[in-house]
């Protein structure tokens, strides 16, 4: 790689002006930045990388399905079976659905895809409520 130095020496000696230098310098970074996308560009992408918006679109929809499920779940507990099965049982289902969702966002890690490892953490944060709820 060409640096300011070089030129500089290069105009020491008469080959170009010292005022030519910058520009020259600034030319030459400039083409290799653009050399070095093309060749970033023309590398095969990752899967992470080949998601387009439909696809992070349905992760964040199943998310929120996921989300709602688990929330009706725990309103139909709460309301159907709290009486006879008691209310520890809702932290059993709080447990097992969060780590159902922490299970699958460690898949989706190892498989490279960031929004759906998002949408499960994020899924298992709003069970924290629930969780604590029974334990009350």
């Amino acid at each position: 790689m060409i640096q300011r130095e070089d030129l500089a020496a290069a105009a020491s000696v008469g080959l170009l002006h010292y005022r030519q230098v910058d520009p020259l310098l600034v030319f030459l970074l400039q083409r290799d930045v653009l050399a070095k996308r093309q060749a970033m560009l023309a590398q095969p992408q990752s899967p992470s990388a080949r998601a387009n918006g439909t696809s992070i679109l349905m992760a964040y929809l199943a998310g929120m399905l996921a989300m709602v499920t688990a929330a009706l779940f725990a309103v139909l507990f709460t309301t159907r079976t709290a009486e006879v099965v008691g209310v520890g049982a809702l932290v059993i289902f709080a447990l097992f659905y969060g780590a159902g969702a922490l299970g699958l966002a460690s898949w989706f890690r190892h498989q490279g895809f960031s929004a759906p490892v998002r949408i499960l953490t994020a899924l298992v944060i709003a069970l924290v409520p629930v969780a604590l709820y029974s334990l009350d």
